[in-house]
């Protein structure tokens, strides 16, 4: 499968199509400019109810928990099977996660935000016992979707089966009864609607075997929330341009967000292009996405600008202007959306 570069006016199309709906809470960020990286409150990190991007393969199932039962098989030394108050009744884990699909384009709103409860997956493969030639975790689904994961991935803290979210018991089109959250990697690696658990020597999941990424580790990514594609704005005065920027820890979490008008082409007596540094919040882990605002002095003349971020990680990685299309390994590339300035 070939990687197909995007140029800039098709990053503004796709964009088109999803940024207006973007479920971020970006106009409840603090107003003052010039604050310092700090830690948000939780509440304004969620996305809201109802709106967490929602893919499947097929129809939703519907499970309950009385009648559920999920088996820990395979390469084990004891297999065992597990009820829904055997998961519930465990040592819990609650921590806010950001999940994002493969497929998302650039600057689309398939990525949401969440607290999860759940027991960590090395405590379930424990009471199986893995044998030495285990070297993946398959996960087979209510829905028919499955996939793997290498065993060192699955014996990280991490890594759980979750049952609650938003401390509430999962919706069922998020995965009840049991869905794994695998922070760092793509939906595909977080399966919903656990039936069985087996350990194997080697698996080709659902999505691999369609030529997707095995892989699937979250790509840096920066969305523009504010504002929307084509949204006209009024010249003169200040406008606050605002997003989310993540990258799942796969890089230390974010240390900066950059922001620029027209390409970052505006030039300086030395002609260096220009990019302005956004204020920007977090949650307490970079397994969670942070937001961003930046206070823009909109100009005093009429005409249409093209507005573009991008994130810097805390290893020193930054976002390179050159896209890829999502097939097969997750979009690459800044997110560009087009303003209208007008007088009146």
């Amino acid at each position: 499968m070939t990687e197909k570069t995007m140029n800039r006016r098709k990053f503004i199309r796709v964009a088109a199509v999803s940024v207006g709906s973007l479920t971020l809470p970006l106009r409840s960020l603090p107003a003052e400019n010039n604050i310092p990286k700090e830690i948000l409150k939780p509440a304004s990190m969620i996305t809201p109810k109802g709106k967490f991007y929602v893919l499947q393969i097929g129809d939703v199932p519907t499970l309950k928990a009385e009648h559920w039962r999920m088996g820990v098989t395979g390469l084990v030394e004891k297999p065992v099977m597990l009820n829904y108050e055997n998961i519930t009744g465990m040592e819990s884990v609650t921590a806010m996660r950001t999940l994002k699909c493969i497929g998302d384009p650039i600057g689309s709103e398939q990525m949401s935000n969440a607290m999860w409860t759940g027991v960590p997956l090395r405590n379930i493969l424990d009471k199986a016992g893995i044998k030495a030639e285990a070297k993946v975790v398959v996960f087979l689904c209510a829905d028919g979707y499955h996939t793997a994961i290498p065993i060192d991935r699955a014996l990280r803290e991490e890594v759980l089966l979750v049952y609650r979210m938003n401390d509430e018991p999962l919706p069922a089109n998020h995965g009840f009864p049991v869905r794994l959250l695998n922070p760092g990697h793509y939906g595909t690696k977080n399966p919903k609607w656990i039936m069985n658990i087996t350990l194997a020597e080697s698996h080709v999941g659902y999505w691999e075997a369609r030529d997707w990424d095995p892989i699937a580790r979250v790509k840096l990514a920066t969305l523009i929330g504010t504002p929307s594609n084509d949204e006209v704005i009024q010249a003169g005065g200040t406008y606050t341009i605002s997003g989310a920027a993540f990258d799942s820890g796969n890089h230390g979490g974010i240390e900066r967000v950059e922001v620029s008008i027209d390409d970052g082409m505006t030039t300086s007596v030395d002609d260096v292009s220009t990019w302005e540094a956004a204020d920007i919040w977090g949650s307490d882990s970079p397994l969670a996405w942070y937001l961003w605002k930046y206070k823009w002095k909109v100009p005093d003349n009429p005409g249409e600008v093209e507005i573009s971020a991008r994130a810097i990680a805390n290893d020193g990685l930054t976002q390179k202007e050159a896209g890829f299309d999502a097939d097969p390994a997750g979009a690459v590339g800044y997110h560009f959306v087009r303003a209208e300035i007008v007088k009146g």
